[in-house]
């Protein structure tokens, strides 16, 4: 005899049973593609490593064919036969503060003396 009940638990377990095959398939399918993207993302991380290498090598090969320019030097020889006095080198002063202002001052109201030709002393200045 027909029992419709147990027609339905039959086709309820074999659905059951076929949910879980795609369950357990898709589980496989995510995996193999997790697994697909993780080879790919390390073939395109070796493959942009071997072109940032190509380019520095050939950078490196360039820079390496490269002469420098030829540099000369100049040197100017200083010649002393006798050595007497005090040599100041830059701008050094004996002067005080008051006197500084003072040389500024000349500087600033009368253009036409220049650095070279001011020589200021304690004994010019009271003269």
């Amino acid at each position: 005899m027909y029992d419709p009940h147990a027609y339905l638990h039959s086709c309820i377990c074999q659905f059951e049973q076929r949910i879980a095959m795609l369950e357990f398939k898709q589980c496989e399918l995510e995996a193999e593609n997790q697994r697909l993207k993780d080879q790919l993302q390390a073939q395109l991380k070796d493959h942009l490593d071997n072109q940032l290498k190509e380019k520095l090598n050939n950078y490196l090969a360039d820079q390496k064919q490269t002469t420098p320019p030829n540099i000369t030097y100049k040197i100017q020889e200083l010649h002393v036969n006798e050595l007497k006095g005090t040599l100041n080198i830059g701008l050094t002063s004996t002067a005080t503060t008051e006197e500084l202002h003072g040389m500024i001052d000349k500087l600033k109201t009368n253009q036409g003396h220049t650095a070279e030709n001011m020589f200021f002393s304690q004994d010019s200045e009271s003269s």
